[in-house]
């Protein structure tokens, strides 16, 4: 089995994918090697993707918050408890925070526009506007929170202190994004489940990956792929590493260590 983040792998710096990469996939996929995306991204586009290259292997989304399969079929979905998402929410309008909330469509939602909203929409994702995001609609629905908050702002530090809550996790997405999602998501454990739903043992499996949480899975790996672009953490407990995004590393990392 290959599993293979999106964003800073198989993606280059413009969210697109080479043709290389493509190829190289679609050669795994003719050989009957299982592909699995594990990315934070809304299953509307890992699914798409996933469709392209015709994968009907299951796939994972919201970094491990969604496994699904062939769009519809929803095989582990964990969403972000009612309270703890209307907190959230309110602490975001306190703030005046840039804020999107995924759900099992795909979809980002948002009530209002907010500059934060072109980081979203320039890394391909697909937001809604809502007139409430406090609706029952999407806080019964919740599975991933995006929102604006800069390293140095204070906000994050704020939410760890105010959200008092176990079932949920707050992760940095970028230095200027705050991701959380329901605290048992995890991209590590995503993939676990799919090796044992197909039989895959850990030797069977090439991981391929750029940032921290890809760690546990490239550590895991039987062959663990750091991408050149990759965070100096990941570079150091890496089997090997390949060229970065914007150069095909996946293709290389398929074609020279892949279980062809």
């Amino acid at each position: 089995m290959v599993a293979i983040d999106l964003d800073g792998t198989l993606f280059d710096s413009k969210s697109k994918i080479s043709s290389e990469n493509i190829r190289a996939i679609e050669t795994c996929r003719d050989q009957g090697l299982k592909v699995v995306i594990a990315s934070a991204k809304p299953p509307l586009i890992v699914g798409k993707l996933a469709g392209r290259m015709k994968l009907d292997t299951a796939q994972i989304s919201y970094s491990g918050a969604l496994i699904f399969k062939n769009y519809n079929e929803i095989i582990v979905e964990l969403k972000i408890p009612k309270k703890e998402c209307l907190e959230i929410i309110n602490h975001c309008r306190k703030w005046d925070k840039g804020l999107t909330i995924g759900a099992n469509d795909g979809l980002l939602y948002y009530e209002k526009k907010h500059p934060y909203l072109k980081v979203v929409t320039d890394s391909g994702d697909r937001i809604a506007k809502v007139k409430d995001i406090a609706s029952e609609e999407i806080v019964n629905n919740a599975i991933m929170f995006s929102l604006s908050g800069y390293e140095d702002d204070g906000f994050e530090e704020y939410l760890r202190s105010t959200v008092n809550s176990g079932l949920i996790k707050i992760v940095r997405g970028s230095p200027e994004s705050i991701i959380i999602f329901n605290s048992k998501a995890d991209k590590f454990l995503a993939v676990c489940k799919i090796m044992e739903t197909y039989g895959i043992s850990r030797d069977e499996l090439l991981a391929i990956g750029d940032s921290n949480n890809d760690l546990e899975i490239i550590r895991y790996a039987g062959i663990g792929i750091a991408m050149g672009n990759a965070v100096e953490d990941l570079k150091k407990i890496a089997d090997y590493i390949v060229p970065d995004n914007n150069n095909s590393g996946v293709a290389f990392a398929i074609k020279n260590y892949a279980f062809l």
